[in-house]
């Protein structure tokens, strides 16, 4: 048994990492990592995005977009085209293997996440608010 919040937190944690740190199949019969996915995902939610949008749209550096999105192309998820109005201008599209992905990942993270929005369905408004500012204090609290 787990006596304190913290042990709690921590198994969570190593819960949510495993998550993230584990390749799936998402249809195309090839393993993407979370961060192989979620770029086809950024690009499936606004297509014809430059590389500047999309890091900002994932909260990463243009350098690791660059590489994320230059390996998904490389697989055949994202369409790399010069802009139309901006020939320096590079932006992205899905290919018919990135749509597949991207809507196999929705199901993935209904799936997934379901149980805990149900759970967190059942909370009171206060009860929320507790375990909301009780993460908060946590989150500002580590600082390393």
């Amino acid at each position: 048994m787990n006596d304190t919040i913290l042990d709690l937190i921590y198994l969570a944690h190593g819960r949510l990492t495993e998550l993230e740190n584990n390749p799936r199949d998402y249809g195309t019969g090839e393993l993407l990592y979370s961060s192989d996915i979620h770029t086809v995902v950024a690009v499936a939610l606004h297509e014809g995005c430059n590389l500047t949008e999309l890091a900002a749209d994932l909260g990463i550096s243009n350098a690791a977009a660059s590489k994320f999105t230059a390996k998904m192309v490389r697989l055949g998820y994202l369409i790399k085209k010069q802009r139309d109005d901006n020939k320096k201008e590079v932006v992205f599209f899905l290919d018919e293997k990135g749509r597949q992905a991207a809507l196999a990942h929705t199901v993935f993270e209904r799936r997934t996440f379901r149980p805990l929005r149900k759970l967190e369905g059942k909370l009171s408004i206060s009860e929320k608010k507790v375990i909301i500012d009780f993460l908060n204090s946590i989150y500002k609290a580590c600082t390393w």
